[in-house]
């Protein structure tokens, strides 16, 4: 009897904590956290702002910026520099202070004890980042806000209401309106001595009316925890090259170095190519002479001596296809009777662009004679979402084609007002009506020889004159003679 009480109460035992992990466990049934639902917001109640204490001035990006100024937050609305964005999330997460700031425009012993825990919170509205908020007390926070750093007090527990009277932007940041305003970031990849330089250029347009072009050095790409730069930095003979990306609103960027490990060779140029940015991985080509590995990277890991692995960025589906491709590479070679020593690698992965779409292209490294050679094949697999976030063309390639027959790529935008079409020397931007280009284009881009696009990042409505400012905030120029448009 006394055993068989025992086993009662263990299973009872089991089942409440099974239960208990029920209602409060923040993981899903695929092992994935899953963010808490709030019922009030973290930042509840009404701010203002006591000071700006960013270490640098910047050009005025947003209205909540001169002291005096109003920000307020509830869980139906965030209202910051005049602008409402309707139902925005937010996301906590526990840091320690001085490894935060440090990081940043603020020195920690001015506003919060050294090496404290402190929550920062982190507002989002339709995945678009808005802004860092660390906490110093119940009454006291610091924002990130664009590049601005400021020094927040609370005035009130609870907001004015859901939508604050007075305010003559209310909506704008979220309801559509602006709706033919759209903008890009186009990275371009130039051919520079032995290797590659790389440009970011701004297209933007307003009903259909293209804006002056922007355009700086180095790859210039927007993250969900802000803008970011990436850049390939030249280095002596016989040293790795270096891909540096850093988040542009913090004042000390992490060197990252990325190098073809194993495929070294005295005597031998090495290089590395940036064949895609998106928001989160970096597909790169190694290359030593004529021969080079594919890579995708995530930006966060740039240092990591190994590429993602395919199974965890495409799955169980996108692995198996991947082998089906290179199994039929390995026939085909075998088909015109070359003798392969060896495969080098196991998993070489990278990104092409071709007709209005990014593919998966997959490379098969191999020995034959003793001397290294490579083949590449394409993977019937979608990249994933995680991958390439927008890869929509809004018109068929026929009606590119029929309106540029020399195109070899094009980009539409979400608003379907503006595409690029991109030609062995031009970029052309067009209007859009319906489903087909404008007889002539708004503008055209001169692209040097073997100039290529690696990267375009879209903004709409209020996004584009907030992208445009930041752009400018961080050494973009007004484009010179390579650019001209429409009278």
């Amino acid at each position: 009897m006394g055993m068989g009480r025992g086993y009662k109460l263990i299973l009872i035992l089991l089942s409440l904590l099974l239960l208990s992990g029920c209602t409060s466990s923040s993981w899903n049934a695929t092992g994935k956290i899953v963010p808490p639902v709030y019922k009030t917001s973290p930042l509840e109640g009404k701010w203002a702002v006591v000071r700006n204490i960013s270490a640098e001035e910047h050009p005025d990006e947003t209205n909540l910026t001169v002291e005096g100024s109003i920000a307020q937050f509830a869980r139906e609305f965030a209202l910051l520099g005049g602008y409402i964005w309707n139902n925005p999330s937010y996301k906590i997460k526990r840091v320690n202070s001085t490894d935060y700031l440090m990081t940043r425009y603020v020195a920690p012993d001015n506003y919060l004890s050294m090496n404290s825990e402190v929550d920062v919170v982190t507002i989002f509205s339709r995945a678009k980042f808005l802004g860092d908020f660390i906490k110093i007390d119940d009454t006291s926070v610091i924002a990130f806000i664009q590049n601005k750093v400021l020094l927040l007090e609370k005035i009130s527990d609870a907001a004015d209401s859901l939508l604050p009277a007075g305010y003559t932007h209310a909506g704008e940041a979220d309801s559509g309106s602006d709706r033919d305003a759209s903008g890009a970031f186009i990275g371009i990849k130039i051919p520079s001595g032995n290797g590659y330089r790389y440009e970011t250029l701004w297209i933007a347009a307003d009903n259909k009316k293209i804006r002056p072009l922007l355009v700086r050095n180095n790859i210039f790409f927007p993250r969900i925890s802000g803008f970011w730069e990436l850049q390939v930095k030249d280095v002596p003979d016989n040293e790795p090259m270096e891909i540096v990306a850093h988040n542009v609103a913090m004042k000390d960027p992490i060197t990252q170095k990325v190098s073809g490990e194993g495929q070294q060779r005295p005597g031998k140029n090495k290089t590395i190519a940036i064949d895609y940015i998106g928001n989160d991985y970096v597909a790169i080509e190694s290359v030593v002479t004529d021969t080079g590995s594919l890579k995708i990277l995530p930006v966060d890991k740039l240092s990591s001596p190994t590429s993602i692995k395919i199974v965890d960025l495409l799955g169980a589906r996108g692995q198996v296809a991947y082998q089906d491709a290179k199994e039929q590479t390995l026939r085909s070679l075998h088909g015109e009777g070359v003798a392969v020593d060896e495969v080098l690698d196991e998993e070489n992965l990278g990104l092409t662009r071709k007709k209005g779409h990014w593919y998966l292209l997959g490379r098969l490294n191999y020995s034959a004679g003793g001397e290294p050679r490579v083949r590449d094949f394409n993977i019937n697999f979608i990249p994933p979402g995680n991958l390439v976030l927008y890869d929509t063309l809004h018109l068929s390639w026929r009606s590119i084609k029929d309106r540029v027959p020399n195109a070899l790529d094009a980009f539409t935008s979400p608003n379907k007002d503006i595409a690029i079409i991109e030609t062995k020397n031009k970029l052309y931007i067009y209007a859009i009506s319906g489903d087909q280009l404008e007889s002539l284009p708004l503008g055209e881009i001169e692209l040097g020889r073997g100039e290529t696009v690696i990267m375009v990042e879209w903004a709409t409505g209020f996004y584009v004159d907030d992208w445009e400012r930041t752009f400018l905030a961080h050494e973009a120029r007004v484009a010179g003679s390579r650019f001209s448009t429409r009278s």
